[in-house]
C-alpha cells in the first residue's frame, strides 16, 4: 500500500482545512477564474462527506470477489485484501502481469464509506476537479476526463508508465499503475475492470 500512502495524506490534509480553504477562497479576487467553481466543489463535497460518513464500507469478501482474476492478456498474479494502513479504510489490491512482454498492471481500491474514508473520497474527488498540467523531460502530468471519470494523470515518458488517481461515484477512490502501458491503453484497461459492480455491491 506504500504507493498510496501519501495520496492519502494529502487527501486528509485537504479536507481537514477545508473549511478555511473555503473560507479564503470567497474572498479572492474575481481575477482567479477558479475560486468560484472551487468554492462550488467544497460545498457540494461537504454535503457528500457526511452522507459517507454514514455508508457501511464494503466487506473485504465483497471487495476480493469484485476483483478480476484477469485484466487483458494479464492474468493476476497476487491481491491483497484489509484495512490500508494506519487509515482504517477497507481497501483491496490487485497485481496483474504478462510475463511474455513485461506489462504490469497494480490496481488499489480503496472504499471511502465511513468516518475517515469520507474525507478520503472528497480529496480525491478534489484531485480530479483542479484544472491543472505540467510536463518535463521525465513526465506530462494532468487532469483528463475520460468516459465521465475526472482523474489526474501522469504519463512516465522515458518507460512508458501510467498513473491515474481519481474518484468513482464519488465514493470508490482508485489508483491504477501500468508498467509499459501509455495513458490510452490504461484507460481502456480502467474500462475492463467494471468499478460499475462496486457500485452495485454497495446499494
Amino acid at each position: 500500500m506504500r504507493q498510496i500512502a501519501i495520496p492519502l495524506i494529502l487527501a486528509i490534509l485537504s479536507i481537514s482545512c477545508m473549511g478555511e480553504a473555503k473560507e479564503k477562497l470567497q474572498k479572492a479576487k474575481t481575477g482567479f477564474s477558479n475560486a468560484t467553481s472551487i468554492v462550488k466543489d467544497v460545498s457540494s463535497m461537504e454535503s457528500k462527506i457526511e452522507e459517507l460518513k454514514e455508508a457501511t464500507p464494503l466487506t473485504h469478501e465483497q471487495l476480493k470477489s469484485w476483483l478480476p482474476h484477469e485484466l487483458d492478456d494479464m492474468k493476476r498474479t497476487a491481491f491483497k485484501t484489509g484495512q490500508a494502513g494506519m487509515y482504517k479504510v477497507n481497501s483491496v489490491e490487485g497485481v496483474y502481469k504478462n510475463e511474455d512482454n513485461g506489462r504490469e498492471v497494480k490496481i488499489t481500491i480503496v472504499d471511502g464509506a465511513g468516518p475517515t474514508g469520507s474525507m478520503m473520497a472528497a480529496g480525491y474527488g478534489m484531485l480530479g476537479n483542479l484544472d491543472m498540467e505540467e510536463e518535463d523531460e521525465q513526465k506530462h502530468r494532468k487532469v483528463v476526463e475520460v468516459g465521465g471519470v475526472k482523474a489526474q494523470q501522469t504519463h512516465y515518458k522515458k518507460r512508458n508508465n501510467t498513473q491515474l488517481m481519481f474518484s468513482y461515484r464519488n465514493r470508490f477512490l482508485a489508483t491504477f499503475f501500468g508498467n509499459e502501458i501509455g495513458p490510452e491503453e490504461s484507460w481502456k484497461l480502467v474500462k475492463q475492470l467494471k468499478l460499475e459492480a462496486l457500485v452495485e455491491l454497495a446499494e
